[in-house]
């Protein structure tokens, strides 16, 4: 027996193949993926990069969601292989093998399957590893080099984690074959689904949950807020989105069962019925569908965002080669700081900025009436902020005069409520709008840290900010000095100079006269930048690869649903074809039960995005995202390359369903 079974298993594995092909490309992928984000994780190398912390974080917490979603998938593609091979292990059983026998046999299989493909994904990993480590250093935006990263230690991980999947998948195949006997096994792939209870209840709980994920993603306004009710938000529109799925669609197949009219249709009776007939693997297949797809879109969206959006945040956040801030001095003694720093280190300067401004944020506004927080109020993070400068400083960084007098001063504005107005009271204090200023001009200029924590921030230039100031001395209004310089040096001159500068930063602000006075944040941007190329590089990386996995999985659920269903229907559109109909009526048929299956979950794909975009947006304001218009053209973008992908996809399977039910 041990003999035959071992015979068995090879011959059934021959046999199978076009069943196991999905199965196999889809482990290959995973154990590569894996392999791939396991070797750059634990690389020894990624240690001696600049901002070598922020990659290995990216690259472990995808590690986690990888091993996750390769779990997933394969578990997912044995299930369908099984679901598709119960007729065939049912006449096994009835031709005299007993269950031990048959979980020996699909053991052996699963080996010698797991053999083949998990050593084919980890050959081809290893075969690429080099090119994706040059990959990850060309998006953090360093020197592209091409070393050798493979690892042992990283191979038997591979080996362990997939060995622990395929004893899963051994165990849960073997209690399949326990619980079922041989003549439920042969007719269990012709079986129909049964009907769920209390359909009614279920659509309507699965209403409320995603009526209430929704709202969560609507209404939250803070960004530190939204990432946590952004898990709140996502589990809510899972349950949803399945319980929609699983009884939404069956309470909509009865009514239209009940229409007459629309039901005693040849096109539409066939297709309502294969429908209602298989509507609970129907409904999680769908509901993993839409689950998979709005992954991917989500994941896509907002990695490129991040990584588009990085240079736009450089120049709000870094304007300058050199900068630092202080408190209690004189724009002299910045001036004086970085003409020093650059004369000792033989730096040509090529632009420099000196000023000093205000800032302050508003306790409360009624319309175009702002209120300013009192003094001492410093733990309360305000969600408008105004940046006050000086018109001599605004001519010096735009070139352009304003000419402000008395009360009158120039806006640019973030703020909704005072776009287009003409006038507006601070403190009670009237100001007139002379000029409402089209663009930002602070960046390249002045550095401004409340980007990443707050998106409505507004410059107001006035003619004198020293009166200014002394109109608010009770008020929350602090004076900010800010000094900048860009020199000639190379990128790789600026980094080594980094901890020099800072050090020098510090030596100065301790000699200051004012005991009071210090400076301090000083920086270098081309170190900061190398920081956040790091970050935002491995950020798109593994936004890539998890789109890929998540694709995978789409794919794969896509094809084992239309293949399998096309063998499951074959026999009944046969019949339908020997009683009259004809091959445009089954080809209208099969489109529209197509259709259904296929264009269903990514409908709701994309309106789980649409739903979720603005609490995506305020999550991506935290890490420097503040390009809107660039956030929606790249997210409209990766939703049409997805719908194109998705129709190709659509095109391809639905091709190979029509050939099975025709044959």
């Amino acid at each position: 027996m041990f003999r035959l079974t071992n015979k068995l298993a090879i011959s059934n594995l021959i046999k199978n193949r076009k069943l196991y092909y999905p199965f196999a490309l889809s482990v290959i992928l995973a154990v590569t993926i894996s392999y791939l984000f396991y070797s750059l994780a634990f690389n020894p190398k990624i240690v001696d990069l600049r901002g070598a912390s922020a990659i290995q974080f990216t690259l472990q917490l995808g590690l986690v969601v990888v091993t996750l979603a390769s779990a997933i998938i394969v578990l997912y593609a044995n299930s369908f292989v099984m679901k598709n091979r119960s007729k065939e292990l049912g006449v096994y059983g009835m031709l005299g093998l007993e269950k031990r026998h048959l979980i020996g046999m699909t053991f052996k299989e699963l080996l010698i399957f797991g053999l083949v493909t998990v050593t084919a994904g980890i050959g081809i990993g290893a075969l690429f590893d080099n090119l994706i480590f040059a990959l990850l250093l060309k998006l953090a935006k360093m020197k592209v080099e091409l070393v050798a990263t493979f690892q042992w230690s990283v191979v038997l991980s591979i080996l362990l984690v997939f060995g622990l999947i395929f004893l899963v998948i051994v165990f849960l195949n073997a209690v399949r074959i326990i619980r079922m006997d041989a003549l439920q096994l042969s007719r269990e792939k012709a079986k129909g689904e049964k009907k769920g209870r209390f359909l009614v209840l279920q659509t309507l709980v699965g209403l409320i949950a995603l009526g209430g994920g929704y709202y969560l993603a609507l209404s939250v306004t803070d960004a530190f807020k939204a990432v946590a009710t952004f898990f709140i938000a996502v589990m809510l529109v899972i349950v949803g989105t399945y319980l929609l799925f699983n009884a939404g669609i069956t309470v909509f197949l009865q009514l239209l069962k009940k229409n007459k009219r629309y039901y005693y249709q040849p096109n539409n009776l066939i297709s309502v019925s294969n429908l209602i007939f298989r509507m609970k693997k129907n409904a999680v297949g769908l509901a993993t569908i839409a689950i998979l797809s709005t992954m991917v879109l989500i994941t896509m969206s907002a990695a490129t965002s991040i990584y588009n959006g990085s240079e736009n945040m450089k120049k709000l956040m870094y304007p300058h080669d050199f900068d630092v801030k202080g408190q209690h001095v004189e724009v002299e003694d910045l001036d004086k700081l970085l003409t020093q720093y650059a004369s000792e280190k033989n730096l040509s300067i090529s632009n420099k900025d000196v000023l000093n401004y205000a800032s302050f944020g508003l306790s409360s506004q009624d319309g175009t009436k702002l209120t300013i927080f009192e003094k001492g109020q410093n733990n309360v993070m305000p969600k408008t902020v105004f940046l006050v400068f000086d018109q001599k400083d605004y001519e010096k960084m735009t070139g352009q005069k304003l000419n402000l007098t008395g009360n009158e001063v120039g806006l640019w504005a973030r703020n909704d409520q005072l776009k287009g107005q003409k006038a507006f009271s601070l403190n009670n204090q009237e100001y007139r709008i002379k000029e409402e200023i089209q663009q930002d001009f602070i960046i390249n200029h002045v550095s401004n840290q409340y980007v990443l924590l707050i998106s409505d921030y507004n410059y107001l230039v006035v003619p004198d900010l020293q009166s200014f100031l002394d109109k608010y001395q009770d008020s929350a209004v602090y004076p900010q000095f800010y000094g900048g310089m860009d020199v000639t040096a190379s990128l790789e001159e600026q980094l080594k100079l980094s901890d020099d500068f800072e050090e020098f930063v510090n030596n100065f602000s301790h000699n200051l006269k004012n005991e009071d006075g210090m400076v301090f944040g000083g920086g270098t941007a081309s170190d900061a930048i190398a920081q956040m190329n790091a970050l935002f590089g491995g950020v798109l990386f593994i936004g890539i690869f998890l789109s890929i996995i998540f694709m995978i999985g789409t794919v794969l659920v896509i094809y084992y649903k239309q293949i399998s269903e096309g063998y499951e229907d074959r026999e009944r559109f046969v019949i339908l074809q020997k009683v009259g109909l004809d091959q445009k009526q089954i080809k209208q048929t099969i489109n529209k039960q197509v259709l259904t299956v296929f264009f269903l979950p990514v409908i709701f794909a994309f309106l789980h995005l649409a739903f979720a975009y603005h609490m995506l947006s305020l999550i991506l304001k935290v890490i420097g995202v503040v390009d809107t218009a660039m956030m929606l053209s790249v997210t409209l973008s990766i939703c049409g390359i997805f719908a194109l992908i998705y129709v190709l996809i659509f095109m391809i399977t639905s091709r190979s369903y029509r050939r099975i039910v025709q044959m």
